[in-house]
């Protein structure tokens, strides 16, 4: 009898641990109950299996991403009072999800649209200083909190605000210098500061699908507020952007420093390009520091090619001589052969005692030697010039020196190294600096070159758009834009060509004491 009890427990344990493991396996995951919304809709069934979720994990992992879901099903229902409570849900009991600054915008966006402006307002203060709050939802905050006190305080309709619009990466592999470039533009157009009045600033995002650029250019122009666009910074995207707003007659200043890009009457550039930095470089070099007898030791690929080819033209035109040049393939690590070819080196060897000694002499006479490289390939390269005793060469470099893995791999061996760059936070610049202590205070960091190229683009669009033009009046701005001289930006003075290209003096670096500083300043 014992046995058969037994048995009779055993098989109802097992019936029990079957039907509780079906049970489970019925039970569906967020993303296929998310799945099946996207399918079917928002209908009654899907979103009661969403409740459900919710309900049978109250603390999950994903449990705020389903909050967050559930709460945009119910405000797209209207069934406003519902969507509050999920998103205060968020709020309060998951303070460290991604969803949270979301979940707060929307929270001030609800309460805005029923009326309570003093909840609105402190929600969406609060999306400024949420942890994971990006820069776009930051910018859509301001933006809507710009609005709430004009309602609340009877100012004039946003109608009559101008607005810049702003085309940038702000998705994929390419999001975080979007982001960099978007910093600058918002404080350009102080966004987060204390200022009245001024533009508002409309962001578009843009990926390398020329049908997405056209696209939000086209929006952009159709806003009549709109009165000129900063960007994109992508050269993939850039042709194609700026063909369309000088099509729809649009100023536009883009980020790119793709070539043949300012042809257009309504095209202006503020990037940093290759031409600028070997027309800087051969100029300080020559002018400056005197070296007539130059080399290039470049890379096989576009970055060196193209800066090699442009530097060595503006060598020669200033008068001076380009003695040799020499390439190398991508990933080179010994440099011994290059560096032998370029200076004539010759081997002498001499006894010691028991000791081999090799002493090197030079047969070339260079006295400066340009290499347009990463900093990485000229930690390798710069040690050859101690290693074979070349003495007096000044060495001459682009953009991509201007990094502390530069003083890390090559040490001593680059002290005096000058080189060039459109930004340099350090600077004395009274602009640059007031610029750098601006941001710094606004966003917690230093900025970079994106940054500064942005914040000038913006700065100079703005300027151009309150310089006397009234309206929405583009072609105003575009004329404006032209005569734009001197103006006092992030990088110093800057202007514009009859082509639309930023003219500014750039910036000349140099090693000292093992730190980067700027050349001839004391």
């Amino acid at each position: 009898m014992k046995i058969r009890i037994l048995a009779l427990a055993v098989a109802f344990t097992l019936v029990s641990s079957a039907s509780y493991g079906f049970f489970w396996s019925t039970q569906k995951d967020l993303y296929t109950i998310l799945g099946d919304i996207e399918a079917k809709g928002a209908d009654p069934s899907t979103v009661s299996e969403l409740e459900r979720y919710i309900e049978d994990n109250p603390k999950g992992a994903q449990t705020d991403e389903a909050l967050f879901r559930l709460a945009g099903i119910y405000a797209s229902r209207k069934d406003y009072g519902k969507a509050l409570r999920v998103y205060s849900e968020i709020a309060g009991n998951f303070p460290e999800s991604r969803y949270r600054p979301d979940s707060l915008y929307e929270t001030g966006a609800l309460e805005y649209k029923t009326g309570h402006l003093d909840e609105a307002r402190a929600a969406l203060d609060a999306v400024q200083f949420a942890p994971m709050s990006s820069v776009t939802l930051k910018v859509k905050a301001a933006t809507l909190l710009k609005e709430i006190n004009s309602a609340s305080y009877g100012l004039a309709p946003r109608l009559e605000t101008p607005a810049i619009g702003v085309l940038l990466p702000l998705k994929g592999p390419y999001a975080q210098f979007g982001e960099d470039a978007l910093l600058g533009t918002l404080m350009a157009a102080d966004v987060f500061g204390e200022k009245k009045g001024g533009v508002d600033v409309v962001v578009k995002n843009v990926s390398s699908d020329p049908a997405s650029v056209e696209e939000a250019v086209n929006d952009l122009a159709d806003n009549r507020r709109v009165v000129g666009l900063v960007g994109p910074l992508l050269s993939s995207t850039a042709f194609e952007a700026t063909r369309y707003a000088h099509n729809r007659r649009i100023p536009i200043i883009t980020l790119s420093q793709k070539e043949g890009l300012t042809d257009g009457d309504y095209v202006f550039r503020n990037f940093l390009t290759p031409a600028s930095q070997a027309s800087a470089m051969a100029e300080y070099a020559c002018k400056t520091l005197g070296r007539t007898k130059t080399a290039i030791l470049y890379p096989q690929n576009n970055y060196g090619s193209e800066l090699a080819k442009l530097f060595e033209n503006d060598v020669k035109a200033l008068g001076c001589e380009i003695v040799k040049t020499a390439s190398y393939p991508k990933g080179t690590t010994d440099f011994t052969d290059h560096m032998k070819r370029l200076f004539g080196i010759q081997v002498k060897e001499r006894m010691e005692g028991r000791r081999k000694i090799k002493e090197y002499t030079t047969t070339v006479d260079i006295d400066s030697l340009f290499i347009p490289d990463s900093s990485d390939s000229v930690g390798l390269i710069a040690p050859y010039l101690d290693f074979y005793n070349i003495k007096g060469v000044q060495l001459l470099g682009s953009n991509a020196w201007n990094s502390k893995k530069l003083i890390e791999l090559a040490g001593k061996n680059v002290e005096g190294a000058v080189f060039v760059d459109g930004f340099f936070t350090g600077s004395r610049r009274p602009e640059t600096g007031e610029f750098v202590a601006r941001f710094n205070a606004t966003f917690g960091r230093d900025p970079g070159l994106i940054e500064a190229q942005a914040y000038d683009a913006a700065y100079a669009l703005i300027a151009a758009e309150m310089n006397g033009v009234s309206g929405f009046d583009r072609d105003a701005v575009k004329d404006a834009l032209k005569n734009t001289k001197g103006l006092k930006g992030a990088t110093g003075p800057l202007s514009f060509s009859d082509r639309g290209e930023a003219v500014k003096r750039l910036f000349i670096l140099t090693v000292k004491n093992g730190k980067i500083e700027e050349a001839g300043v004391e």
